[in-house]
């Protein structure tokens, strides 16, 4: 009889790997520890979530095996556009036709009932860390309308919660956040910051331009404000704006990647905790992240990262992280490290890790790392531009933090050492889950126009998670 480790040292297939699930799911947890060892070798997208796995998964009821499986397919758009769960979310491409047409004429030609539309795909996306749902953002038709906002359950077949209609507005989502509990959801549209329920109740919207109307900075910025005011009035792919929870959803903070006010917020509310409301700005320009606590706040000035008292205001350390750009931002649990991702000087995505060390009898320093570049990158693939800057997102996992950046060329998913845990030659929009176990992705995986949504479960993908010295029977 051919045993598991046997069938390990084979070639890697998605048909092994079926073999294999059923076998892995009677280990103890040192053989399991083995079979990881050897698995994670394998590519991500050959070990696929069997169904069984997803709905244990779901029901909180999870298992030890599950950490060996690299990926899930959820759908595709349309079937967010549908509001519905696929039951083949792996079909081939005639088959999947086949049930859109099955679903068209079952709707009569309709079109769908909650009239979400993804006709040039999705611009953002997020999901709480338990996955039965999504938030995606439509990219704008901008000779029509913007981008809805909706959220799409992964449990069952269900109405989605609209949360925005593009037809009240001209602009790209593009960004969308949820809180680590789940109950909120922060989103920037046409230069307003919005925030909902997970139920697609507004919790409150706000205009920076009206809490701080004169726009001056108190934080000795260069001066250079030539332009600011027209910068201000451009919406859409010219001021992406980024948000970051605490650790239990009740502060959010707010920085906006072309430059403008960085702020902190109660997140039911949309109460403005600091700077105050009226007064001298917070000047940043980029993103913004939050200690798990929401009492320090590290945002992006230039080059330079600044971490701030929240309570207080005050610059309580900086340093220049050597990155030409800043584009998305982590911090540690702890609040004693960040990870800032961005481009070198020649335009390569790059990362740059920083320590912060507090001490009670001196003020904290912040320490900046060497330049980190990822060890490979899709050809082609340029940090500055738009896209990139666009879908750069940063997370702090149990094994450390990630950055992620995609492009018309592809995306790269790598570690703060320049390790890639992933790179495709399709571009994606992505985003991490809060408790940073998985990333989703929505795009045009390998050219493959019908926009796929996947779950890459990032444990099974990083290395640094293998435990060595284990036996297979």
């Amino acid at each position: 009889m051919t045993t598991l480790g046997e069938m390990l040292k084979g070639p890697c297939s998605t048909s092994l790997w079926e073999q294999l699930c059923p076998l892995l799911e009677a280990l103890d947890e040192t053989e399991l520890a083995a079979a990881a060892t050897a698995l994670r070798s394998w590519p991500p997208e050959r070990r696929p979530m069997p169904d069984h796995w997803w709905d244990e998964l779901l029901s909180g009821g999870t298992r030890p095996y599950h950490a060996l499986a690299g990926t899930r397919r959820l759908g595709r758009l349309v079937d967010v556009e549908w509001a519905r769960v696929p039951a083949e979310p792996d079909a081939d491409r005639d088959e999947y036709e086949e049930a859109n047409e099955a679903a068209d004429e079952a709707a009569d030609g309709d079109e769908p009932a909650d009239g979400a539309a993804f006709p040039y795909g999705a611009i953002a996306v997020a999901a709480p860390s338990d996955l039965r749902r999504v938030v995606f953002g439509a990219v704008a038709e901008w000779h029509h309308n913007g981008g809805d906002v909706v959220g799409w359950s992964t449990v069952a077949s269900a109405p989605l919660t609209m949360l925005l209609s593009g037809a009240d507005y001209h602009d790209n989502p593009l960004d969308i956040q949820l809180s680590p509990d789940g109950a909120t959801v922060a989103a920037s549209v046409e230069c307003r910051w919005h925030a909902w329920s997970s139920a697609g109740e507004p919790l409150w919207s706000l205009d920076p331009a009206e809490i701080w109307p004169d726009g001056e900075a108190d934080d000795g910025g260069d001066g250079d404000d030539e332009g600011e005011g027209e910068e201000d009035d451009l919406v859409g792919i010219d001021v992406p704006v980024r948000f970051a929870f605490d650790a239990d959803g009740r502060r959010v903070a707010v920085g906006r990647l072309r430059g403008g006010p960085v702020a902190v917020l109660d997140a039911r509310t949309g109460k403005v905790l600091a700077p105050d409301p009226g007064g001298a700005r917070w000047e940043g320009e980029g993103p913004v992240a939050l200690d798990a606590a929401g009492r320090l706040l590290a945002h992006a000035h230039g080059s330079r990262l600044v971490v701030r008292d929240v309570d207080s205001g005050a610059v309580l350390a900086d340093a220049d992280t050597g990155l030409a750009a800043i584009h998305a931002l982590t911090m540690a649990p702890d609040g004693t490290g960040l990870l800032a991702v961005g481009a070198d000087g020649k335009d390569d995505p790059a990362v740059c890790s920083l320590s912060l060390l507090r001490q009670a009898a001196s003020a904290p320093t912040l320490t900046a790392g060497e330049l980190i570049r990822a060890d490979r990158a899709p050809d082609g693939m340029i940090a500055t531009d738009p896209m990139s800057v666009i879908t750069a997102r940063a997370v702090w996992t149990a094994n450390g933090p990630l950055a992620f950046m995609s492009s018309d060329d592809g995306d790269v998913l790598f570690g703060d050492d320049g390790r890639v845990l992933r790179l495709s030659s399709g571009p994606s929009i992505a985003a991490f889950t809060p408790d940073g176990r998985a990333l989703i992705t929505v795009g045009c995986a390998e050219q493959d126009e019908m926009d796929p949504i996947d779950v890459w479960f990032l444990d099974a993908m990083d290395p640094a998670a293998d435990q060595a010295g284990r036996t297979l029977p």
